[in-house]
């Protein structure tokens, strides 16, 4: 073998060991962006179980709008809590540990035959429920505008605690928010395009509405 036949031979094997290297290199970084992605991207079954998945517009965990009262009862048992009139109603539940937290339903009649009750908002306390990206309570008002940024504020009131609860709704989104201390503390699932105030019955009438604040 000549020493020109050797030069082209070794740099031949240069080259490719280059070109494999290279490949290699991309292969690591698409699969580090596939990995770091896969947890915050949304999509069917990648984050959230079913039992805790908030789905705006539609459902909350278990429970769906329109669902018949019926059916509610027989997954959730009687309420601990509620008030009703005129066909309407909010009933409550209270979760069995110390958190304090609850799950409120307001049904009404599905037509005017008067003999079905059904699903109209779905409202819950606990982060353990998510959206598909994970989205959950106790984020700050401005991660939730984010998030929702059709989302307008409708009243505020003060508690039995005195502090100020802001309200705020995504109307189009069918989801609406509680606001305390800068923090979400309760949200409501709602059909879309209808107010999350469009309702007969007040679930906290012990509160005293204030003027919004901007």
């Amino acid at each position: 073998m000549t020493c020109s036949t050797g030069m082209k031979f070794t740099k031949i094997i240069i080259l490719g060991l280059a070109i494999a290297f290279t490949a290699c290199q991309s292969s690591k970084n698409a699969q580090h962006k596939n990995d770091s992605t896969a947890s915050i991207e949304p999509g069917p079954g990648k984050i959230v179980d079913e039992t805790f998945l908030i789905v705006p517009g539609q459902s909350i965990g278990e429970i769906s709008l329109g669902e018949d009262m019926e059916s509610v009862g027989k997954k959730l048992g009687k309420p601990n809590a509620g008030d009703a009139a005129m066909g309407k109603a909010w009933g409550i539940w209270f979760d069995d540990d110390s958190t304090g937290n609850e799950l409120a339903i307001y049904s009404s009649y599905r037509d005017t035959s008067m003999r079905v009750k059904d699903v109209k908002q779905i409202r819950i306390t606990s982060n353990r429920f998510k959206t598909q990206d994970g989205f959950s309570l106790g984020r700050s008002l401005r991660d939730t505008k984010l998030k929702f940024p059709a989302m307008e504020q409708l009243s505020a009131y003060l508690n039995e605690q005195k502090d100020t609860v802001l309200v705020y709704d995504a109307k189009q989104d069918g989801i609406g928010f509680e606001f305390a201390k800068g923090k979400g503390v309760a949200l409501t699932v709602h059909q879309s395009n209808k107010s999350v105030n469009d309702t007969y019955l007040t679930l906290h009438p012990e509160w005293k509405m204030i003027a919004p604040l901007d």
